[in-house]
């Protein structure tokens, strides 16, 4: 496997069954060193290793958003001194929240008036190549949704690949 790679959303996903009524969409894979990690830790190492030009990047989102109503998120990068297997369903997990945790998959998403979104981190350990995919399923309400995902959805994909790529898991 490529050292990361663009990838369909991947069947085993529970965010699969949402695709068709998507607006917008994409998944990214990387190898597994470390098997012993669950989803919520990948994640988590993921998460802790923003740049930090996403930081600022999200600073300045969220100053813009919350003059139109729309949820300040926070910071992406979680609590430091949390591991994994603290986390239950409805915790915050850097500015999601956990809606699904198992060994195999984690999902957290964010709901807002103008949209809801899903990330799910799907661990495959066959047995010729261990590997991880983090999928992301947008579904837009109204308006100001379609116009907030403008740049959004373009930056999006730069943002993930440098989690990602800093993640070292």
């Amino acid at each position: 496997m490529a050292p990361l790679s663009e990838v369909s959303v991947p069947p085993g996903s529970v965010l699969h069954k949402s695709l068709g009524s998507a607006s917008f969409f994409d998944a990214y894979a990387a190898p597994l060193k470390r098997c012993e990690l669950t989803p919520a830790e990948i994640f988590l190492q993921a998460a802790r290793a923003t740049p930090d030009w996403v930081g600022h990047a999200m600073a300045i989102r969220n100053a813009i958003v919350s003059r139109l109503g729309l949820k300040d998120v926070g910071n992406m990068r979680p609590a430091a001194d949390r591991p994994g297997s603290d986390y239950r369903i409805g915790d915050r997990m850097g500015i999601f929240t956990v809606f699904a945790a198992d060994d195999r998959e984690l999902v957290l998403g964010i709901d807002d008036s103008h949209l809801d979104v899903r990330v799910s981190v799907l661990k495959s350990v066959p047995s010729d190549e261990a590997h991880y995919v983090v999928s992301t399923v947008v579904h837009v309400k109204n308006w100001l949704g379609r116009l907030y995902m403008l740049p959004v959805g373009r930056i999006h994909p730069f943002v993930v690949r440098a989690m990602m790529r800093r993640a070292a898991v």
